[in-house]
């Protein structure tokens, strides 16, 4: 009873090898989950990133569709609205609203103000023909700041770009 034959400890010896064998692939497989979870999240923040991006570029193209309206004979800066769907998309409910808005707007509202012209720099030695003129410090030129925001319908993303222009002579 005491001794054990070769048969009984070869069998003892597989037995163990079986355990070791599971723990082995219970471990790697923690680790498979692991990576794919990484994998899932890593992606998730690609996407997160890839829309911030769509969104600051979609903020810079209302920017310059606002300052491409002002080209337009005869119309005061001020009175400039922009409410534009940006042909980002095939489907026109997943295109981008470019809007002259604050951020959770979704109409067009008087964003563009008229600024102090000594406020951004101007000041009365500024170099100028003054024969035979009566006319303002800063040359008939206007400063205004401008707040244009753009969205996207179907993901509530949202980028607000503000910035001062000089509109005149």
């Amino acid at each position: 009873m005491g001794r054990l034959t070769f048969m009984q400890t070869n069998r003892l010896r597989r037995g163990n090898a079986l355990l070791i064998t599971l723990i082995a692939l219970a471990v790697l497989l923690v680790l498979v989950m692991a990576a794919i979870q990484f994998t899932g999240t890593n992606k998730e923040a690609a996407i997160a990133s890839s829309r911030a991006d769509e969104m600051q570029a979609c903020a810079t193209v209302a920017r310059r569709v606002l300052l491409s309206k002002l080209r337009t004979v005869g119309v005061a800066p001020t009175s400039l609205t922009l409410q534009t769907k940006l042909p980002s998309a095939a489907a026109l409910a997943d295109q981008n609203e470019l809007l002259t808005a604050h951020l959770d707007k979704t109409a067009p509202e008087p964003v563009i103000v008229a600024l102090d012209s000594s406020s951004m720099g101007a000041s009365r030695k500024q170099t100028r023909e003054m024969a035979n003129t009566l006319g303002p410090t800063t040359m008939g030129g206007g400063y205004y700041r401008v707040v244009v925001t753009c969205q996207h319908p179907t993901s509530k993303s949202q980028s607000e770009l503000e910035f001062t222009f000089r509109h005149g002579l």
